[in-house]
């Protein structure tokens, strides 16, 4: 007997009866990509037993899909065909075209399910570029792009350093809430005091309508319905402001790269 044909009989033999098999030496499964499988495999009980399809691409493996754009959802096919999502499942794509703000991710027909950056914003321009390999991870119902390719940073935004981008132009009389939503559209969000201060220092020749009112901040000092601003004379003025909701100033937006 060959040993293909021993292979056949042994996991025959073991399929019907529910046993464990042991195989010592490289299994390779010829013929259509269909046919290359083995059903009926349970889940493993070692570390070093053969793993289902499934088991694979939730444990550090990940499967390559062809993607396209529809509206702001990115349908993807994976190979093989997903049934479910799974914590810890891991695909790769290439991106069909430039893509941007708040983003889905279909898989095989599947739920839309929301993709962010790991640090949970909307995805910014230069992230998701025509052609470049996208890799994200399925986590607590939505996905997470690993892999952000932007250089630089977005229009209308100027680098103080590789890990902070200002906006040159501060928008005038907003509320803070206001404020809060227009970075966010942005996929930015209104300036720390640490970036305020490095940022304004840094590119302080650069930046628009600076020093002309109080700039919004993405800071309260600890106090229930205030907020702290900053820039209305140097780059170090500060104050608290409260009650929020019945002050406008100026707001200008911070990014960082990834």
């Amino acid at each position: 007997m060959n040993r293909a044909a021993h292979l056949t009989g042994l996991f025959a033999l073991a399929l019907g009866a529910h046993a464990q098999v042991v195989v010592t030496t490289p299994i390779e499964l010829t013929g259509t990509l269909e046919e290359r499988r083995i059903d009926g495999i349970a889940a493993p009980v070692q570390g070093d037993a053969a793993i289902t399809v499934e088991g694979s691409l939730i444990s550090g493996g990940y499967a390559w899909c062809t993607a396209a754009l529809n509206a702001n959802t990115l349908s993807l096919q994976a190979q093989p065909t997903l049934d479910a999502y799974r914590d810890g499942l891991l695909l790769r794509f290439r991106v069909p075209s430039n893509v941007t703000g708040e983003l889905n991710v279909q898989v095989d027909g599947l739920a839309p399910a929301p993709l962010r950056r790991p640090d949970g914003l909307a995805i910014t321009p230069g992230q998701l570029t025509t052609g470049v390999i996208a890799e994200v991870l399925y986590a607590n119902g939505g996905f997470v792009l690993l892999n952000a390719t932007e250089k630089g940073c977005p229009p209308g935004f100027l680098q103080a350093h590789a890990r902070l981008c200002m906006e040159a132009t501060a928008t005038p009389k907003m509320l803070f809430p206001n404020a809060v939503d227009r970075c966010a559209d942005l996929g930015a969000t209104l300036c720390t005091w640490d970036e305020y201060i490095a940022g304004c220092t840094i590119l302080e020749n650069q930046l628009s309508n600076l020093f002309a009112d109080w700039e919004w901040l993405d800071e309260s000092s600890n106090h229930a319905h205030g907020a702290d601003q900053a820039g209305r004379l140097t780059c170090v003025s500060q104050r608290h402001i409260s009650p929020v909701p019945t002050f406008v100033s100026s707001a200008r937006c911070c990014y960082r790269p990834r």
